[in-house]
């Protein structure tokens, strides 16, 4: 292969971080079902931040105690950094069975909400811990940890500030450019991607940027492109992330035949195992806690679904290429053992999950849709429910969402949206489709 290749083909970190991981991360937001999401929000930030922390210090944790068996010396904050990127779940291959099979939609907005934070979660980390890597472990002080969750919260809290307004301007920018229909996708394409640069340019998070602009856009769009260019600009983000991330999996192919690799089997034996326990333990613990607070609580057999479909995949490929050879001197151990923990994963994981999801007997959402009398029915039980609240002066889990949705609907939407739907709208919407 040398005399037809002599040059090493690696994933450049600009060309990871600048093209192939926007539209990737944009697509996922605007798929994502917001109603489902904010329905099912703290289960899922309960996964998603608090599940991603608890696999980075224990996967991290496993492997510093077995490093005395380990053929090279490493340092604990390099374990900590590979357990970082390790830890960025991409269950494509689980997702797709979800929609062939469709699995009752609860299992499948906290899987796909889960995946899509959990890669925010980890490049903010990831990121974090590249910094101290830097810096040296021997040269760290307790000030340098404490700066480091502040600037975890910062950064997060940043990223999300320009998503909102980049979906704000995507809104207003698509209201009045009506008669240029053929711009409105590449303007649902650029507002969002010019987010991501400004907020990774000023030290914010780009991936929740993005993410955040392409979740919150797509109710204003519904409102101001026609039907072809909802599908139009649906379609083109997700072609353009399935190109982006089969470019990475072609770089992955290309690093299974690499010179460079440094086989260490009770690294990689290790790592396989850290991984799959972590994400066992965590996933059954967390939703112990929140089924505490939840009317419809998650089952064993969901729960053994979810932490099944922990795969690994592109973004954690990625990750790891972006490491710096000079600070990072396992390097080439560390490409290997996630080249291995992805293989297995996606392909002895993602092989049995369908067979496994029939075998348990998941759960399946029923095909028949709502009909208008149903529609309308769920309605009123809303309404009146409020009602009743108001006069007990009881407030349900869900009512900041209702408060938020109200103020949405009737201050925010009216200036980013050129028609606006009402509930009537929606109703013979649901009748159109009887």
């Amino acid at each position: 292969m040398d005399r037809f290749w002599p040059h090493e083909i690696y994933l450049h970190p600009d060309f990871f971080f600048l093209y192939l991981l926007p539209p990737i991360a944009l697509d996922a937001g605007y798929a994502l079902p917001n109603q489902a999401f904010f329905e099912n929000f703290g289960t899922i930030i309960l996964y998603a931040v608090v599940g991603t922390i608890w696999n980075i210090v224990s996967i991290g944790f496993i492997l510093f105690m077995a490093s005395p068996f380990f053929s090279i010396s490493l340092p604990w904050l390099d374990l900590f950094l590979f357990s970082t990127f390790i830890s960025a779940v991409d269950p494509v291959a689980v997702l797709s069975v979800f929609e062939e099979i469709k699995v009752n939609r609860l299992l499948y907005i906290c899987v796909f909400g889960e995946s899509l934070l959990n890669d925010a979660v980890t490049i903010v980390m990831y990121h974090a811990l590249a910094a101290m890597v830097k810096i040296g472990p021997e040269n760290l002080e307790a000030d340098d940890f404490i700066k480091a969750l502040i600037s975890f919260f910062l950064v997060s809290f940043g990223g999300i500030l320009i998503g909102i307004v980049g979906a704000a301007l995507t809104g207003l920018a698509t209201k009045y450019s009506n008669k240029q229909q053929v711009l409105q996708p590449l303007i649902c394409l650029l507002i969002p991607y010019l987010s991501y640069l400004i907020a990774e340019s000023v030290h914010f998070s780009g991936i929740l940027a993005i993410v955040l602009c392409g979740l919150m856009m797509k109710q204003y769009l519904a409102g101001n492109l026609s039907n072809q260019s909802l599908v139009t600009t649906s379609y083109f983000l997700k072609t353009l992330s399935t190109s982006c991330e089969a470019i990475i999996f072609v770089f992955l192919g290309l690093s299974t035949v690499s010179k460079k690799h440094d086989w260490n089997s009770v690294f990689i034996g290790t790592t396989l195992f850290a991984c799959l326990i972590c994400r066992f333990t965590g996933t059954y613990f967390l939703t112990c806690l929140a089924n505490r607070g939840r009317h419809r609580k998650i089952n064993l057999v969901d729960q053994f679904i979810m932490a099944y479909g922990g795969l690994r995949g592109a973004i954690c490929y990625g990750l790891v290429m972006t490491l710096d050879e000079e600070a990072v001197l396992a390097k080439e151990m560390f490409t290997s053992t996630t080249i291995i923990v992805i293989l297995t994963t996606v392909f002895l994981q993602g092989a049995t999950i369908k067979p496994l999801v029939r075998l348990l007997d998941v759960e399946i959402e029923p095909d028949n849709q709502e009909t208008l009398v149903e529609q309308v029915i769920s309605e009123v039980r809303d309404d009146i429910m409020e009602g009743i609240e108001a006069v007990a002066g009881v407030k349900r889990s869900q009512w900041f969402r209702q408060k938020l949705s109200h103020f949405n609907n009737d201050y925010i939407l009216p200036c980013m949206v050129r028609n606006q739907r009402t509930r009537a709208d929606e109703l013979l919407a649901v009748y159109d489709k009887q």
